[in-house]
């Protein structure tokens, strides 16, 4: 018989859920727009998805073996709950997620990070397979991390480890949304990068600027990170410097979780990857002449290529390490 665990990607805008192999391979994918009216909305979502996942396993003769789950936020992967989640998901605090899914379905069920969950794909099946020490972080919306050591996720105290993402790489930096300030996010997540945009074009006039740009001024909330990766790309000075800033940025915060963790391997993922085809390269190539050499040099960064998948793939992966 045919065993399959179900995964589940919790994010802001999008919930994706699907059945996955111990191998990584999916055998069936939904995804819908994470309900923004109440918390009960969202878990009443997820279980009328899995429920007739558990009604396909009946009807198609293949067993599920348990439900993983990734989100953003602080989880506590030991009780099951999502104790500060993220502010784009409504109510997102104190859920109790493991209980509410496992009283919905008798399985077990395992609940972690998004960007945990994300490490240990890449752990078990990507750039990270047959690695002990590895540090992942996905750039998308916002910076997030996860650790491996000694083959094992790092979760601190009540898993709230990991938030790489709010690692300080310039004190005197802009505020953060965590209460800090010059967190790595503030340069290198895409909604960094579109505020560092808004708030050059809002101190230039608008006759400098070109026409096709011009017409943000008007509506600065309206620029995302995609469109300064385009400008970068026909050589607009002030959008090179805000993504050259980025960089910088991400180079400095690898030489520091490397002097924090002495990895073998960085890997980064996430959905600005894409925009940054060269990224890990260049930050392979300046990273060899910062930091403590014996610690710097040797290790290697990657990019994922796992695919949009990975959060899916991982948050699935978290059953098949504990029933192996």
């Amino acid at each position: 018989m045919n065993t399959y665990s179900i995964g589940i990607d919790i994010g802001g805008t999008k919930i994706a859920v699907g059945l996955v192999d111990r191998h990584g391979d999916i055998l069936y994918k939904q995804t819908t727009p994470t309900p923004s009216e109440s918390r009960a909305s969202i878990l009443n979502t997820i279980k009328a998805i899995v429920l007739s996942y558990m009604k396909m396993s009946e009807k198609e003769g293949f067993k599920i073996n348990g439900i993983g789950i990734g989100s953003a936020g602080q989880i506590d992967p030991n009780k099951g709950v999502i104790i500060s989640g993220t502010k784009n998901i409504k109510d997102w605090n104190q859920v109790p997620i493991r209980d509410v899914l496992q009283k919905a379905t008798n399985l077990p069920v395992w609940v972690d990070n998004d960007a945990n969950t994300f490490a240990l794909a890449e752990h078990r099946l990507g750039k990270g397979k047959d690695l002990n020490h590895i540090v992942c972080l996905t750039l998308g919306t916002g910076v997030g991390g996860g650790v491996v050591s000694d083959g094992s996720l790092i979760h601190g105290t009540f898993g709230g480890a990991g938030e790489l993402g709010h690692m300080t790489v310039n004190m005197n930096g802009p505020a953060c949304n965590c209460g800090s300030n010059g967190c790595l996010e503030t340069y290198a997540s895409g909604t960094g990068i579109a505020q560092r945009m808004r708030d050059q074009l809002a101190n230039m006039p608008t006759d400098d600027l070109p026409a096709h740009i011009a017409d943000y001024k008007q509506h600065l909330d309206a620029l995302t990170s995609k469109e300064v990766f385009q400008w970068r790309e026909e050589g607009y000075e002030p959008a090179v410097a805000v993504i050259d800033t980025a960089v910088q940025a991400l180079i400095y915060g690898i030489v520091s979780l490397i002097h924090t963790f002495n990895p073998q391997a960085i890997v980064l993922g996430g959905g600005l990857v894409a925009h940054w085809p060269n990224l890990a390269a260049t930050i392979s190539k300046q990273i060899k002449d910062i930091g403590m050499a014996s610690l710097v040099k040797p290790v290697k960064i990657f990019t994922s290529e796992l695919g949009r998948d990975s959060g899916l793939i991982g948050a699935a992966m978290q059953v098949w390490h504990d029933v192996e």
